[in-house]
């Protein structure tokens, strides 16, 4: 299967639009919502608000776009009332959405509709950080440390999400002796229980870590960053967060293999490997209910290639987010929303286990 990004097509994709003619103007004199899943504030909240500053000026005729949030059941409030009827399907809603692949594998209940029923419009890649605080007992002085925590509460969202699944396999596999507290409705309202001690672990994509966790959380002492879980090649390997490395956080096999001498193996690695590949390559997913105008998914499709060289808009997002956006397009978008359709029984199995569905 092709994970290919935007780089390589975006030169293509705008010659062919240029080669063609004019397309019809289906959201002039329109007003677009874009339906964020997780709360004001969190780091899908923050991602989101930037590509809804800019996306106007990519849409012909400039309509307005105006940001709506929808947060609860780790995000499938939100995925719920896109795709279930809630909202016409005339493309003026769509939505901006961390979402994860775990819901549909293991059969949750909670996901009244299928991914299949959205068609893609774009996807961006991130890795996610895992930090925690100095005194989660015996102490904290390195990342290593937690193969012998004891004590861990982690700041969950929802069993059956990809935020909760990776932090129970990272543990897991760490040997820690944890918790998983679930109930939150995004990570900035995990990161204020851990700044009042309620827990003391949690994870965060990059805007929501560089804007919120870093200056509030690792640098005044209360926490250390632990790891990150990178985005996958096409190989199956990972690529290294340059920003990361930089800050001296390493990918989660590095500090596993400090910490044991080897790097990972077993059905538990193997099922984090699975949720954080599709997670880490989807961390943000576009969505237009299917039944959208044919006009409204090409003008969106479109103009979400051409925010990714708007450099305007590449500018602004990286002083935020302190990375490149790394666009995924429909196709590989589509095909990777496929994909969850085939799943190996026995991994199906595994994280119905680790979610408590049965």
């Amino acid at each position: 299967m092709n994970y290919r990004l935007y780089a390589g097509i975006v030169a293509a994709a705008l010659a062919a639009a240029a080669a063609t003619p004019a397309p019809a103007q289906y959201y002039k004199g329109k007003t677009l919502t874009m339906l964020i899943n997780f709360g004001a504030g969190g780091p899908t909240d923050i991602e989101g608000r930037i590509f809804a500053r800019y996306l106007p000026k990519h849409l012909a005729g400039e309509p307005t776009v105006i940001v709506a949030n929808k947060p609860g059941a780790g995000g499938l409030i939100g995925v719920n009332y896109l795709g279930g009827g809630a909202v016409r399907p005339d493309g003026l809603t769509f939505g901006f959405f961390t979402m994860s692949p775990a819901p549909p594998i293991i059969d949750d209940p909670a996901l009244k509709v299928k991914y299949s029923d959205f068609a893609f419009i774009a996807g961006i890649s991130q890795v996610t950080v895992a930090y925690g605080r100095k005194d989660i007992p015996p102490g904290i002085s390195k990342p290593a440390d937690m193969a012998k925590a004891t004590g861990v509460y982690g700041a969950g969202y929802n069993p059956a999400n990809d935020h909760d699944i990776t932090m129970v396999e990272t543990l897991s596999l760490m040997g820690a002796k944890f918790k998983i507290v679930s109930g939150f409705r995004s990570a900035n309202d995990g990161n204020k229980a851990l700044m009042q001690k309620e827990v003391n672990f949690n994870t965060s994509s990059m805007p929501g870590y560089q804007s919120q966790v870093v200056p509030n959380i690792i640098k005044p002492g209360l926490a250390i960053p632990l790891w990150y879980m990178p985005v996958a090649k096409v190989d199956g390997s990972y690529v290294k967060s340059e920003i990361m490395e930089s800050q001296g956080v390493h990918a989660f096999s590095e500090v596993y293999k400090e910490a044991f001498g080897k790097l990972p193996t077993g059905k538990t690695w193997e099922t984090f490997v699975l949720v954080n590949n599709l997670a880490s390559t989807l961390r943000r997913s576009i969505l237009l209910p299917k039944p959208s105008p044919k006009e409204a998914i090409d003008e969106l499709r479109k103009a979400f290639v051409e925010l990714a060289s708007d450099p305007k808009f590449v500018a602004e997002y990286e002083r935020v987010v302190q990375v490149k956006p790394e666009m995924v397009s429909a196709e590989d978008g589509q095909a990777l929303v496929d994909s969850l359709n085939h799943i190996d029984p026995a991994v199906k199995a595994s994280l119905k286990e680790v979610a408590g569905i049965k």
